[in-house]
């Protein structure tokens, strides 16, 4: 993991690779077949693997903080794989050339690796509010006297980056100790009594849960037997509409109620499905306090107000 920025060796590596051959922001995008062959004689990693590393540093649902610009289909969250390396190409993201320019000390260090966290790929560390987690590390620079909770407020909870709702033990999290996270979808009643699920979960495959609905909604074999079970467990759903758009990454799943069925109560039996609402075993590797205070002191000498201003800017 760069020392400097937090972010892993092989997405530094990768991002070293697109400056070497000048895809910096601003400029064309190159080719990733170029990029991996690039990538695997200086570090050995075949680019099948190296592939999916490179296709999360553009995907917008995956981190706060992007690092590459993608150009051609990255794939999506739901059924729609991304196209072979031979078809898509890549440039630095603003956030990215500041990245590589801290870690080669031409920058003070940038907390990338702070807001990203590592949950992207299955990873325990939550991403957190980019401005949130700049602001706490300003006023540990100003103020060394602010407490874990204190700084912990300012960099609020954990924020993925499809705006998902989330949920759970903040302060056991900030604490240093485990916590379940509930992700779960913006649900919302529409003007004309439908129910509208948007910003479905990042961890969740949205057409799996267009369909996990609509299975509930099906009626079952032994309905006429148990009728009043049936009533209880079938979702009260007449139809649904999956208006989502994969070239905008946007979620938006209409679901109709029956008649008879007010939306507020299947809006409520909406947030029990599972892909409407995810969880994540979350932890971080000491007290959120103590690894903003950390970071500073790690990197005593330099000028992180900086480099802070421009981590900021290249995120605007």
């Amino acid at each position: 993991m760069g020392e400097r920025s937090g972010v892993g060796l092989v997405e530094c590596t990768i991002l070293e690779v697109l400056d070497a051959l000048g895809a910096r922001p601003g400029q064309p995008h190159h080719p990733n077949a170029r990029v991996l062959a690039e990538v695997e004689d200086r570090i050995g990693l075949a680019p099948g693997y190296a592939y999916e590393i490179l296709l999360d540093l553009g995907r917008p649902w995956t981190m706060p903080v992007g690092l590459i610009s993608p150009c051609g289909n990255f794939g999506g969250r739901g059924h729609d794989p991304a196209a072979g390396f031979r078809y898509t190409e890549s440039g630095l993201t603003p956030a990215g050339q500041v990245v590589l320019d801290a870690e080669r000390g031409e920058l003070a260090p940038v907390p990338v690796g702070l807001i990203n966290g590592s949950t992207y790929r299955a990873g325990t560390r939550p991403p957190f509010r980019p401005a949130g987690i700049i602001e706490a590390l300003r006023q540990v620079i100003w103020c060394s006297g602010m407490t874990d909770g204190e700084l912990a407020a300012l960099v609020g909870p954990p924020q993925f980056g499809n705006g998902c709702t989330v949920t759970g033990d903040f302060a056991a999290l900030a604490a240093g100790r485990p916590a379940v996270l509930r992700l779960e979808a913006r649900v919302t009643i529409a003007d004309d009594g439908n129910v509208v699920i948007e910003n479905v979960p990042p961890n969740a495959n949205p057409d799996d849960t267009v369909a996990s609905i609509a299975d509930r909604a099906r009626a079952r074999d032994w309905a006429a037997r148990y009728p009043g079970l049936h009533q209880h467990a079938r979702l009260p759903l007449k139809d649904l509409r999956d208006e989502s758009s994969t070239a905008h990454d946007t979620d938006r799943i209409v679901c109709f109620p029956e008649p008879g069925t007010s939306p507020e109560q299947l809006r409520d039996q909406l947030l029990d499905i599972y892909g409407v609402y995810t969880t994540v075993d979350a932890a971080l590797p000491q007290p959120l306090g103590a690894m903003i205070r950390g970071w500073v002191e790690a990197h005593q000498g330099e000028d992180l107000l900086a480099s802070l201003a421009a981590l900021e800017d290249a995120i605007r």
